[in-house]
């Protein structure tokens, strides 16, 4: 196998993240398959990993590293990868969501529980092939998974609920809370998830004349979603709804349609900026 001379290249850990497997298993698996060697302590390249692409590169702080073209990835030698347990880095990748949020949907369902610093597995979670952890260096806890968990209805289900891309009109969040839409689904599962306390439809005092789609009254914020497919009288009365909050010098921030996939980041910046970090 030769690579285009102009393919991105990526380093052996970053192609085990593609594959979303454990960098040691790859590293081990190309060490069998003839492609790297270790010399020194340090891995080589042979003929056989030059002739699948295999390069050097250098890193400014790390120095010199094997560098694999992104199409490696399809190569079959992978597919002798073992099942190997999933960490929530891993989870995160399959799902599209930040370890963050993964490790807090299982802790919601009862399958981790939060330790000083790291996760450890609960009863449940270990009755769903969850195994606990300990990173050799810093000795924190962590917990991975069976690919069987991908397939469990429980999980999929967590997972959807911070999914972008589930269209839905209405039903209830994680914690039984009525939503209208997906934007509010989102939010819903959020806010609860991260542990902050909110309200939904949140009334301000009769003078000011406003509800608010949520509000956090730790720093008395208000969080509006703006929908991009809303008609003109809808229009009008966010209009009027900004107006009343800059009078009253109220905060708020306005949520839209391209803010959603990006949720995570922007309510965890935009809540720090008020004054609440959320974890």
């Amino acid at each position: 196998m030769t690579a285009s001379t102009h393919e991105k290249h990526i380093s052996t850990t970053a192609l085990a993240r593609s594959l979303a497997k454990e960098s040691k298993e790859v590293f081990v698996l190309l060490a069998k398959g003839g492609w790297i060697i270790k010399v020194d302590g340090h891995w080589q390249l042979t003929a056989k990993g030059r002739f699948e692409g295999g390069i050097y590169l250098t890193h400014p702080k790390f120095g010199e590293y094997i560098a694999w073209p992104e199409s490696v990835q399809n190569h079959p030698i992978f597919l002798m990868l073992p099942d190997a347990p999933l960490s929530a880095t891993h989870l995160g990748q399959k799902a599209g969501l930040p370890a963050r949020l993964v490790n807090l949907l299982l802790a919601e369902r009862g399958w981790i529980k939060k330790y000083l610093h790291g996760w450890c597995l609960t009863p449940a979670g270990a009755a769903l092939g969850g195994q606990q952890q300990e990173n050799e260096q810093s000795g924190i806890p962590y917990v991975t998974w069976p690919e069987t968990l991908l397939e469990q209805p429980a999980y999929q289900h967590i997972v959807m609920s911070l999914s972008p891309n589930l269209s839905v009109t209405e039903g209830r969040a994680l914690n039984g809370q009525g939503y209208r839409n997906s934007a509010e689904r989102l939010i819903n599962n959020w806010l609860y998830l991260t542990g902050v306390n909110y309200a939904t439809s949140y009334a301000l005092a009769e003078d000011i004349g406003v509800t608010a789609d949520f509000f956090v009254p730790e720093i008395r914020l208000c969080i509006d979603y703006w929908d991009a497919q809303a008609n003109a009288a809808t229009i009008s009365n966010q209009l009027e709804k900004q107006q009343r909050y800059r009078q009253h010098q109220i905060s708020f921030l306005e949520l839209r349609d391209t803010d959603l996939p990006l949720l995570d980041e922007v309510l965890a910046r935009e809540l720090f900026r008020h004054g609440m970090a959320v974890y």
